[in-house]
């Protein structure tokens, strides 16, 4: 739902809308909205033979696995950055759906792994009556940072001097709002970018290690396996 949603009701839940978020919805529940305005956004459709074909049956999106049979319904609402991304892959893979090209499957279903990439970077921000309009905005703030600045810094020290405020203080706020450290999302940004460079460009490991600003690759390819299971050349030929 890029935008005009006003609410949403999932069988009998029903929840405020926000732009920029995504549902992930089992077949056969009930799916009713309210609009503002003439609204903006996607409904994509895949069978499950399809993810358990091209994705993989543990697909784990925030800690919730997909397709099971009970517990919350997948909410997740996005930076506006992020939304405007997920927004094009969307509209790409709805452009192969309606193609004739060879492989078109394979096209769709690399799209849509990197779509979810994007949904579990911890980009959305938690919807609650404890967060007021500072922290958000602080949190805000502090992730556009990283998204400008994730290459030359990688401390949450020097974002928060950017901001003036302490680190201790930063990262009380974002871990209110985000639900996660502020280190975690700095870190997160670094994995999203070493994945789609491992995956889409023909740079060599040092290279992209290089341009994530780490002076020694093997730093690099540490932190990697670290936070992924496995190294970023093996990731590559997965």
């Amino acid at each position: 739902m890029r935008s005009g949603v006003r609410s949403v009701r999932i069988d009998h839940e029903r929840f405020t809308a926000q732009p920029n978020s995504i549902c992930f919805i089992m077949p056969g529940q009930r799916v009713a909205m309210e609009y503002d305005h003439e609204p903006s956004g996607w409904i994509l459709t895949f069978s499950k033979e399809f993810f358990n074909r091209q994705i993989g049956e543990k697909l784990v999106i925030r800690n919730v696995v997909l397709f099971s049979s009970f517990g919350e319904i997948p909410k997740i609402v996005l930076s506006p950055k992020i939304g405007d991304r997920v927004h094009v892959i969307a509209e790409m893979i709805d452009e192969l759906i309606g193609s004739q090209i060879p492989n078109r499957e394979s096209g769709i279903a690399s799209l849509l792994k990197t779509l979810l990439i994007y949904c579990e970077s911890r980009c959305n921000i938690r919807q609650t009556s404890e967060n007021n309009a500072n922290q958000v905005h602080l949190t805000s703030t502090f992730k556009d940072l990283v998204a400008h600045y994730y290459t030359e810094y990688h401390r949450v020290s020097d974002y928060a001097e950017m901001m003036n405020i302490s680190p201790k203080y930063l990262n009380q706020v974002v871990k209110q709002v985000l639900g996660v450290t502020a280190r975690s999302i700095i870190q997160e940004q670094l994995i999203i970018h070493a994945r789609r460079d491992l995956k889409f460009s023909n740079d060599s490991v040092k290279q992209i290690a290089f341009r994530l600003g780490y002076a020694e690759p093997f730093h690099f390819s540490s932190f990697f396996k670290k936070k992924v299971g496995c190294s970023p050349s093996d990731y590559r030929l997965q």
